[in-house]
């Protein structure tokens, strides 16, 4: 049962597949009450649903050096905020850290308490774990401790931009622990909340226009101009509001600083998505923290099969410019090099009008195929090797843009030059993690133990259990090892046993979030409902004895007179020669 339970398998399942097992329900010995009075046994022994989280980060920390855990506790010794992160994904953070987004998620453990889980984009553009954290409260001073501690965990390496969904707590507690990392809005709860207080159709669509167009600040300000005068709503106070934020969320004064191609916090939603496969609401700290590692292993090992896929093969060229299809299918994993192609493919309507020589640069004028009020400027360096465009897509997504490419084709270049290919992006982004490869090395070894000892135990129970003799003698011995061994290392193990880590710290007080629906309100906080009728709609009593309706009556005799004005169109004959067969029918029953 602990076995399936450590998968996230359910206690049913797990007495189904028993049962299957023993070749029906009748020949198991238990019922499913007896395996969770076993479950509430062992939590018992625990000392503590909290304790026993912290002996299990305790001993995870052995196998991992760089494992990183603290904890607060608040009023009573109650843990209040906990904050954990593995070597790997410090390692993760070191080469794609400079874009971070988080937001909280609820409803993910029995004691409400909110979820903070910060996550990033690898170089195959898959979502990846920095760091998690639960909180009792949201607020201000909740996220500054554990963005502190984060950076801390960081070695004081905080992210260039952090994407969130606009809580006033988040906003404070960011530019507060992180000063000089710029900060987006999600575009997405903006044109909800633009729908919401504005409820103008018309709005919503000019707003959306305003906030995603590649445009320039001047043509910015005039299409707001336009678009609060036509909408009428110059004088609103949340559009007032969202104008001086402007600098959170428009594209004409994001454009240039790196986002990954991020614009929402929807890869937090999809996490928070995959995350409910793992967890459930009624697990506690340590149920979730086992399970939740769980989840971020499923994305590592896909993110292994990525790594796969793009190092092993060659993609079909499908381009007019196969030289420069090549140098990008070698340089990009598969991920990015699809988005390169599709630049690759549309450089053929960008024409290079002319070229301005200057000392040591040369500048490109391109334009759009028929379109000459779509103008742009590449500069290149002879020296150095780069190119910089006006649009500033490469700066902002790190892949080089259509006008970049068309000059690239003009000047006949054969190869991508190192300044196009961001490193983040490349194959070889985890060439240079020598750390995580030994945390990995030490874990991988460790599982590889553990299988390979269990086939020999396989093969021991097998031979030790033909005698009940040997049974009790070897039974005996095994425990009195098991025992041994535990007190050598100073665990139990799967933190079940006694460890260094505090053992007063006791139980977080359940709490209710502010996105957190009646479901999850705290146990004991919830009001009883009480029935309403459903014919006058009054507290007190229900349908059948409410005093507006129609009177019912439980008599025999007086089901068989009812008037016929309550019953119209109908003959009270038929009613008693129906009642009566229902009768007789009943009594041969």
């Amino acid at each position: 049962m602990d076995s399936l339970r450590q998968v996230g398998i359910s206690i049913p399942k797990i007495y189904e597949s028993i049962a299957a097992q023993a070749g029906g329900f009748n020949r198991v010995s238990f019922t499913k009450r007896d395996m969770y009075n076993e479950v509430r046994r062992q939590r018992s022994l625990q000392n503590g649903d909290v304790n026993a989280a912290l002996r299990f980060l305790e001993v995870a920390s052995r196998r991992d050096e760089k494992m990183y855990w603290r904890y607060e506790v608040g009023v009573g010794q109650h843990m209040c905020d906990l904050f954990w992160s593995d070597g790997r994904s410090q390692e993760d953070f070191r080469l794609f850290g400079d874009v971070l987004a988080f937001d909280a998620t609820y409803g993910r453990n029995k004691y409400n308490l909110p979820v903070v889980v910060f996550s990033g984009v690898n170089n195959h553009n898959q979502t990846c774990v920095f760091a998690t954290a639960m909180v009792s409260s949201e607020t201000q001073s909740s996220y500054v401790w554990v963005l502190r501690k984060f950076l801390e965990c960081m070695d004081g390496r905080a992210p260039k931009a952090i994407i969130t969904d606009g809580d006033r707590s988040m906003r404070v507690a960011i530019q507060e622990v992180f000063p000089d990392a710029h900060h987006r809005l999600c575009a997405w709860h903006l044109l909800k909340n633009a729908t919401s207080n504005v409820c103008m159709p018309r709005f919503t669509y000019l707003f959306r226009h305003c906030m995603l167009a590649d445009i320039e600040v001047e043509e910015f300000e005039l299409q707001w101009e336009a678009m609060v005068s036509e909408c009428g709503v110059k004088d609103h106070e949340w559009v007032k509001d969202l104008y001086s934020k402007k600098l959170l969320w428009a594209t004409a004064y994001i454009r240039g600083r790196f986002f990954a191609g991020i614009r929402t916090t929807s890869r937090c939603e999809s996490l928070h998505a995959k995350l409910g496969r793992f967890v459930e609401s009624r697990y506690g700290i340590l149920e979730f923290i086992t399970n939740f590692q769980r989840c971020v292993e499923f994305l590592r090992d896909n993110e292994d099969e990525l790594e796969f896929r793009s190092s092993y093969g060659t993609p079909v060229i499908q381009t007019e410019f196969p030289e420069l299809e090549k140098s990008g299918a070698m340089n990009f994993t598969r991920e990015i090099f699809a988005r390169y192609r599709e630049s690759l493919k549309r450089c053929v309507r960008v024409t290079v009008l002319g070229c301005i020589e200057s000392e040591g640069t040369c500048t490109y004028v391109t334009q759009k195929y028929r379109r000459p009020e779509k103008r742009w400027n590449v500069t290149h360096h002879g020296m150095s090797d780069t190119f910089v465009c006006t649009c500033l897509r490469m700066e902002s997504f790190g892949i080089p843009c259509v006008h970049i490419l068309a000059v690239l084709v003009r000047l006949d270049i054969g190869s991508l030059p190192k300044s196009l290919v961001l490193q983040r992006w490349s194959k070889a982004a985890k060439v240079e993690m020598s750390g995580v490869n030994q945390v990995d090395d030490t874990e991988a070894l460790y599982r590889n133990r553990v299988g390979a000892f269990l086939q020999h135990c396989k093969r021991f129970a097998r031979v030790a259990c033909q005698s009940e003799e040997n049974f009790k003698v070897y039974t005996e011995k095994v425990v009195e090892d098991t025992l041994r061994l535990e007190m050598m290392n100073g665990d139990a193990g799967d933190g079940a046993g006694s460890g260094h880590a505090a053992q007063g710290v006791r139980d977080p007080i359940g709490v209710r979030t502010k996105g957190t629906g009646r479901a999850n309100e705290p146990f004991g906080s919830r009001a009883v409902k009480r029935r309403k009728c459903s014919t006058c709609g009054c507290l007190g009593h229900r349908r059948t004895r409410c005093p507006n309706g129609p009177r019912v009556t439980t008599s025999y005799t007086e089901q068989n007179t009812v008037p016929s004005q309550h019953m119209p169109n109908r003959d009270p004959t038929v009613i008693w020669d129906k009642q009566k067969i229902f009768l007789s029918m009943s009594i041969c029953l």
